[in-house]
Formats: C-alpha cells, sequence, structure tokens
C-alpha cells in the first residue's frame, strides 16, 4: 500500500511543481520608463501619470517623463498598479516587435 502511494505520488508531484509563480517586475513591462541618469532604480511607470500632469497635458499638449509616478510607488499604492502588479503588460520580444513591421 505505501508503495502504490509513493508511485502516485512521484508521478503527480513534478506535475504540480512545474507551475512556478514568476513575479511581475516593472522592468519587463511595457510601460516601464528607465532613467538614464540613475538606472532601473528610478524608473516610472508611463500607465501611472500625477494628477498634475493630465492638467498639464490640457495646457501644453505634450507629455513630461516628470510627471509619472515612480514604478516604486506606483507597486505600493493599490490605486495604481499594486503589488500584485494589475496593470502589468509584458513587453514584446524582438520577434513580435519585427512581426508587427
Amino acid at each position: 500500500m505505501n508503495y502504490i502511494f509513493l508511485i502516485i505520488c512521484s508521478i503527480f508531484l513534478p506535475i504540480f511543481s512545474l507551475k512556478q509563480n514568476k513575479p511581475k517586475l516593472c522592468i519587463n513591462c511595457k510601460f516601464f520608463i528607465k532613467d538614464l541618469e540613475y538606472g532601473n532604480e528610478y524608473g516610472k511607470c508611463s500607465l501611472c501619470p500625477t494628477e498634475e500632469s493630465s492638467v498639464k497635458l490640457l495646457v501644453t499638449g505634450y507629455k513630461n517623463i516628470d510627471n509619472y509616478y515612480y514604478c516604486s510607488t506606483a507597486r505600493q499604492s493599490e490605486r495604481l498598479c499594486g503589488k500584485e502588479g494589475i496593470n502589468y503588460k509584458q513587453k514584446p520580444t524582438k520577434k513580435e516587435k519585427d512581426n508587427l513591421k
């Protein structure tokens, strides 16, 4: 009886362990804007504009990179993206970009 249980476990456990939850990293998101001066740590999210930027956009007609929330701020706020990364979209790969052309 014990051997049957071991055989069943040895079949099903590897199947369940294949599903790995990869974290949704901002640097892999298509909305991520890398900070040219300081790198990825101070990157901003183009999907999370500040309230001030929407008013400036109506006045000037152009977006300014300084008017977006930092990714670290967006991930801390459930209103913006949250710890789960609810607005996360994977960056297209080079092959996908070439296929679109």
